[in-house]
């Protein structure tokens, strides 16, 4: 019973060191995403529709959804970003699919309003690879 005991301390010990290790290794500052983030980022949609996330240097944004055939601007708008602590991130202005699940996209026009998201800085690149909105389940791809 006194092994199972210590056991446990030190099973607690460990995951409080590794939780906090975690936390600490995707904490960024605004200059590094200042310096990593600004580019052309691409996320397709499960019915064939892409949207385009432009980011600029002052963290301001555009975003265009396109249509399958990629010919047709369905919707766009422009926004801001507001850089948070580590890597979470709020867009202004984004273009929100409230009927957006897994396996489908039906397209219906859009909210344009406040969205979390969060960005990973790669480890030999010199861009950002993804940005994730976690709510819509979005991923952004870098792509320039």
């Amino acid at each position: 019973m006194t092994n199972n005991k210590f056991i446990n301390i030190g099973l607690v010990i460990i995951v409080v060191i590794v939780t906090a290790c975690l936390f600490n290794y995707n904490t960024y500052s605004k200059k590094e995403l200042k310096k990593y983030l600004p580019g052309k980022y691409l996320y397709t949609f499960p019915s064939g529709e892409t949207s385009i996330l432009m980011i600029n240097s002052d963290f301001t944004f555009n975003n265009k959804v396109y249509s399958k055939d990629k010919k047709q601007v369905l919707y766009k708008t422009n926004g801001t970003i507001e850089p948070e602590d580590g890597r979470k991130m709020i867009f202004y202005n984004f273009l929100l699919f409230s009927d957006h699940n897994e396996s489908d996209m039906v397209f219906s026009k859009p909210d344009i309003g406040a969205s979390t998201a969060y960005w990973e800085k790669p480890e030999d690149s010199k861009g950002v690879l993804e940005i994730e909105f976690n709510v819509y389940n979005y991923i952004f791809t870098k792509i320039e």
